[in-house]
């Protein structure tokens, strides 16, 4: 069987923010974890349960002072320039943030 290597127009991405001031003064526990592309969110209810999925691009901007941590720039970087180039080619582009942010 060949493997075939598609190209797509939709990428997804999933970057973790830190936790605001609600969420420290509540102590909440972190329950996501990343490994490259793949975010896995554990249930702090029921032992060794977990839910892993796979993204284009993981960003990992919980703690700044962990060595895989992502910054704005990173985050540009792997997106912002690309989105860019082809809008400056012609082709329309949108980036969509969805969920709580840090702002």
């Amino acid at each position: 069987m060949a493997l075939t290597v598609r190209m797509s127009s939709v990428k997804v991405a999933v970057r973790v923010r830190p936790f605001n001031n609600r969420e420290y003064s509540y102590n909440c526990k972190n329950i996501i974890s990343m490994t490259g592309q793949t975010t896995t969110i554990s249930n702090p209810k029921i032992t060794d349960t977990y839910k892993t999925f796979t993204f284009d691009y993981s960003y990992w901007s919980h703690d700044s002072s962990d060595p895989n941590y992502a910054d704005q720039e990173v985050v540009y970087r792997d997106i912002g320039e690309e989105m860019l180039v082809h809008a400056f080619e012609g082709y329309n582009v949108c980036i969509f943030a969805y969920g709580q942010t840090g702002g």
